[in-house]
């Protein structure tokens, strides 16, 4: 905890969303802008319709521990939608700027003075604050550990796993990054895992609960060694 809040308030440390990285100007723009290309698909409250809601738990399901930076780059990527695709990417990088400030201004980001843009945006982390800085339930997320074998709920488990790591897409997750401490229930397997026993594995998965402390919702799972190390 104490990482996160010298995170949060030390002008040493990486931006975090509480700095002021955008302006009040910049965010009414960018309502009008979210207005024009955005509330079709996700609300005029930004609450969700079509696709996904963009403020509360839903923005922290898929925000949290990541950057600035990576939101900008998946709307920029993938916004505004259209069934051919055509539209994606077809608005300027100020515009998108815009309406990443409008965001933020909703989910209650302080605003600064200076204008949010593509370059200043680098290494701006998505953070609690004075919160819990774990990902929160319904994240997607990858994590690596030691299949064990199934204990007496029929389920395998992960041990001596990492910490969840944020998953998005068109991102490759590291298989190799270190191990740690944790232990995971892995929930609705459908295939024998039992030939993997002792292996290292890799999953992803949405978490059950917070930090996936009631277990792991299992997309894929795949072994990346025959022995735990």
């Amino acid at each position: 905890m104490s990482v996160l809040l010298q995170a949060q308030g030390s002008n040493s440390e990486a931006k975090t969303v509480w700095n002021g990285v955008y302006t009040a100007e910049q965010a009414q723009r960018g309502r009008n802008f979210y207005a024009e290309h955005c509330a079709r698909c996700h609300g005029g409250d930004l609450q969700g319709g079509e696709h996904r809601a963009l403020t509360g738990d839903r923005f922290w399901a898929s925000w949290q521990d990541t950057t600035l930076e990576r939101l900008f780059r998946h709307v920029a990527t993938n916004m505004p939608h259209s069934e051919d695709g055509s539209l994606k990417g077809t608005l300027s990088p100020s515009v998108y700027a815009d309406i990443i400030a409008y965001i933020l201004s909703r989910n209650e980001f302080p605003a600064g003075s200076t204008p949010l843009t593509e370059a200043s945006i680098v290494g701006v982390r998505v953070v609690r604050k004075g919160g819990s800085a774990e990902l929160p339930a319904g994240s997607y997320a990858h994590v690596v550990g030691c299949l064990a074998p199934r204990g007496a709920d029929r389920n395998w488990k992960l041990v001596r796993a990492s910490r969840p790591s944020r998953v998005l897409e068109g991102e490759t997750p590291d298989v190799k990054a270190p191990l740690g401490d944790r232990e995971y229930t892995l929930m609705f397997v459908m295939t024998s895992l039992d030939k993997f026993v002792g292996h290292r594995m890799s999953v992803r998965a949405s978490l059950i609960g917070e930090g996936g402390a009631q277990g792991l919702n299992v997309t894929t799972v795949t072994s990346v060694s025959e022995t735990c190390q």
